[in-house]
């Protein structure tokens, strides 16, 4: 029996649920050609809108006014993580700091602050850009501790236009499985615990993920660009040479967002920002290409970071076959092919039918975009999911919802589809901060935060906190029936965030399934999201103000190149077995860690030994005590 109101309730609970990670697409003719950084920042491109006293003020109070749930991070990281130092700084000198001062103090000021949810996007010129080495890299199983000593090796090759350009440099010796030592003469926990305050990251886990990204790639709408010109990286190639590379930065603008920024530049300053017209890349063939023996002195003994709980498993390999040559892999023909759905972010395949017969669903976010509309549409992503376990996935020995890719989204879509495999599924409940923002948010009523509202009211006067409820009534959410009794995982890293991470605790507490995990915890970030425009202007207009420059930075396909906050108001609270314990800033522990191994990654997508692994696991887990619906 079926009785949804999903369609009605996704406004006000999932679209404003969602973690922002959305990246500008990578789309050939959206962005420029690759040029070396410093002929952008030579030419003085890297600049801010100068902001007149009133449109600082309007900056600088939405910011002031973003920290409802800043309580937590002080607890778990300190005074680092304090914003109000750095906040009340700007505000004492708004009349004297440079734009450029006052924009990314307030970066630094969010990012400092460990909070995946409330955030800062700068606005243009500078967030027009774009900066790589075009060297991407990856975790796999390896001898040292996962966290102070994580074995990292190159993840694909080289861009392929960045290649074109520097392949007479060090570049050229890069290749695949090639195993990252050292970042200008640091280890890499050495060197993210040195830019820590830059990368952010709430636990452990989220904090390497960032960490890995900031190494190949910034943003410069949410990361402050490389101020050098490149960073030197020591490698190992598998036959055991060691060699170094300057690693350029390299960057390119996105065309629609300079249009609009270079357009209001000219008419605010009388300036005109001209992108330079050469791009030479001025590096000597072959430099820093400085080979020896390899040398193993980089392995160093460290106690394992503890979370909440310890991983039950952590699957470790024979640290010689680690390095082995893998090309005999080559010749096994498992390559995996993902079916599309009706839904943008869902799809599927049957991992080794023959044998292991896993079915896995891949979510890319909890977004639940419709292929047809392209509008969120999370009831029909609902049944989609629905009518996978009932057709083609209805055979298989178990099922793994692979979440690695780790985006926000829907908590009510996260909730609902674990009823497909147990019933009694309680939704997770939230608490708010009280303070003077809080109340003018909630202490009104508001179509859509009825349950919020009404915790207003039942909040004991002088709390800390307002009392847990549910971010929408049970009853309002309807039922579903279960349909697959069989094992079933959920397959994480520390990118997984908000509804990921909401997903990840019910199957955990309510003993639906495993915990598979890339890493130790997930990203640590569950709570409920709004962006500073519309939804909180909407409903707290007294502390909450358009950003300057909203009209003329909004393009006409509606893209928005103006500054952007959002805050995480609503925190979740974990449930049965570890009730009232927070996601926020802990995280969801994984039950089996399990990072790939060198020869996956080798092999193009022929082979994969975490699939083979969690197959293994789930058919054994048959011989377990059932789950009971």
């Amino acid at each position: 029996m079926i009785v949804f109101l999903v369609a009605v309730l996704a406004a006000a609970s999932c679209i404003n649920a969602q973690i922002p990670t959305e990246q500008p697409a990578f789309v050939e003719h959206a962005w420029s050609k690759y040029r070396l950084i410093n002929l952008y920042r030579d030419a003085g491109l890297f600049t801010f809108f100068p902001y007149t006293l009133e449109q600082r003020n309007v900056l600088v109070s939405n910011a002031e006014n973003a920290w409802v749930n800043f309580e937590s991070k002080m607890k778990h990281h300190g005074q680092e993580a304090n914003p109000y130092p750095a906040l009340e700084h700007i505000r004492n000198n708004i009349e004297t700091l440079t734009d450029e001062q006052i924009q990314l103090g307030l970066l630094d000021a969010f990012t400092r602050t460990r909070d995946a949810h409330t955030f800062m996007k700068l606005a243009g010129p500078y967030s027009c850009f774009f900066v790589t080495t075009g060297i991407f890299f990856q975790f796999i199983d390896g001898p040292g501790d996962m966290i102070q000593d994580p074995t990292i090796v190159i993840a694909r090759p080289v861009d392929d236009e960045i290649f074109d350009l520097l392949r007479n440099t060090a570049y050229s010796r890069i290749r695949v499985g090639d195993q990252l030592l050292s970042i200008n003469g640091l280890t890499f926990y050495q060197w993210k615990e040195k830019h820590r305050n830059v990368i952010g990251g709430s636990t452990e886990s989220h904090s390497q993920r960032l960490a890995l990204e900031y190494l190949t790639f910034r943003y410069g709408y949410r990361t402050p660009l490389p101020s050098e010109d490149s960073i030197k990286l020591k490698l190992k190639s598998r036959n055991g040479i060691i060699y170094e590379v300057d690693a350029l930065h390299m960057s390119k603008h996105r065309y629609s967002c300079w249009k609009y920024s270079s357009k209001l530049y000219k008419h605010l300053t009388g300036v005109v920002l001209s992108i330079p017209l050469k791009n030479t890349v001025a590096v000597r063939a072959n430099s820093h290409a400085l080979s020896t023996t390899t040398v193993d002195d980089l392995t160093t003994s460290s106690q394992s970071t503890k979370s909440l709980v310890t991983p039950r498993h952590i699957r470790k390999r024979d640290q010689i076959s680690q390095y082995q040559d893998t090309g005999r892999l080559s010749k096994r023909d498992l390559r995996i092919s993902f079916y599309q759905t009706s839904i943008l972010e869902l799809s599927w395949t049957i991992w080794r039918p023959n044998d292991q017969n896993m079915g896995i669903i891949r979510l890319a976010s909890f977004r639940c975009t419709s292929r047809t509309t392209n509008t969120q549409n999370t009831l029909e992503a609902i049944l989609e999911v629905e009518r996978l376990l009932k057709t083609v996935l209805k055979d298989t020995n178990s099922i793994l919802i692979d979440v690695r890719e780790g985006a926000g989204g829907c908590p009510i879509f996260a909730n609902v589809i674990l009823q497909f495999f147990k019933s009694d599924i309680e939704p997770l409940k939230v608490k708010y901060l009280i303070n003077k923002v809080t109340s003018n948010m909630f202490s009104n009523s508001h179509e859509g935060l009825e349950t919020s509202c009404d915790a207003w009211s039942k909040t004991p006067a002088g709390s800390k906190y307002s009392v847990l409820h549910y971010i929408v009534d049970p009853k309002e959410l309807g039922t579903y029936n279960p349909i697959y009794d069989k094992p079933m995982g959920v397959f994480t890293n520390g990118n997984c965030v908000s509804a990921c991470e909401v997903m990840t605790e019910s199957v955990q507490s309510f003993g639906i399934g495993t915990v598979f995990g890339e890493d130790v915890t997930t990203a640590g970030a569950g709570a409920n999201v709004w962006d500073l425009d519309p939804e909180l202007i909407f409903y707290d207009p007294t502390d909450f103000k358009p950003m300057p420059f909203k009209k003329e930075l909004t393009s006409d396909t509606k893209e928005i190149f103006y500054n952007k906050m959002a805050v995480g108001h609503r925190a979740f609270v974990r449930n049965v077995n570890h009730k009232e314990h927070p996601i926020e800033d802990i995280g969801i522990v994984s039950d089996v860690v399990i990072r790939p191994r060198l020869e996956d990654i080798l092999s193009g997508g022929t082979i994969n030994s975490q699939y083979d692994f969690i197959g293994n696991y789930l058919i054994k887990a048959d011989k377990r005590p059932a789950k009971t619906f």
